[in-house]
């Protein structure tokens, strides 16, 4: 059984035992819409699935930071981010690549021992703090570490934060990936795949792991 806590509204797990890569979760795991509206089964992006698939075997760590935001355009709040999080965690265990963590924005311990509430309705702003408290909870240095943005106040925040970022800003939209589906059945190349075969190849690269193969 893997050795998992919860804190707060967040979970960590301890499944992989190399590196850490640090994903945002809205425009990676769950494509981005424009204009943005509510989150469905659809928006998983299959082809990203199958990355973290392929990263599991190589035995890494990796898991996602997103803003409190739940399944509905405009919800956010801790129980908004507690289901939307219990449903992802759950398709990607059957899929195979279930993450060693969940983290929000607002996963930093207040200073002082106090607790300042913010609107329910407000989105969490990144920032380094929420890094650091993944970082800090896998005993993982700076030269360890890689984010993965998909915005660029996220990758600001791992700027930030010291830690080794690569860009992926995915403007594949719903319909955009479901006329791409149809290619895939067809055995051709898709577009979005490619994206992410260049990702994966980015990541392994900038944690030197090129050469490594899968268990």
């Amino acid at each position: 059984m893997n050795n998992h806590a919860k804190y707060a509204d967040s979970i960590f797990r301890r499944i992989g035992s190399t590196g850490l890569v640090i994903f945002e979760r809205d425009g990676t795991l769950l494509r981005r819409t424009s204009p943005s509206g509510d989150y469905m089964l659809g928006d998983i992006n299959e082809e990203f699935v199958e990355m973290l698939r392929h990263l599991r075997h190589l035995d890494a760590r990796f898991g996602f930071i997103s803003d409190e935001r739940g399944m509905d355009a405009d919800a956010y709040g801790k129980s908004e981010f507690v289901t939307l999080t219990r449903l992802l965690d759950a398709l990607l265990s059957i899929r195979g690549a279930m993450p060693d963590f969940w983290a929000a924005w607002s996963d930093v311990p207040h200073a002082s021992g106090t607790d300042l509430q913010r609107p329910a309705d407000r989105q969490q702003e990144p920032g380094p703090g929420a890094i650091f408290r993944v970082m800090d909870r896998y005993g993982i240095g700076k030269k360890e570490t890689v984010f993965i943005g998909s915005s660029t106040a996220g990758s600001l925040a791992a700027n930030d934060a010291g830690v080794s970022v690569i860009d992926y800003f995915n403007n594949w939209s719903e319909g955009t990936a479901q006329s791409e589906a149809g290619k895939r059945a067809l055995n051709l190349s898709s577009p979005e795949a490619t994206d992410v075969q260049r990702l994966r190849a980015k990541i392994q690269a900038t944690l030197g792991w090129s050469h490594r193969r899968r268990a």
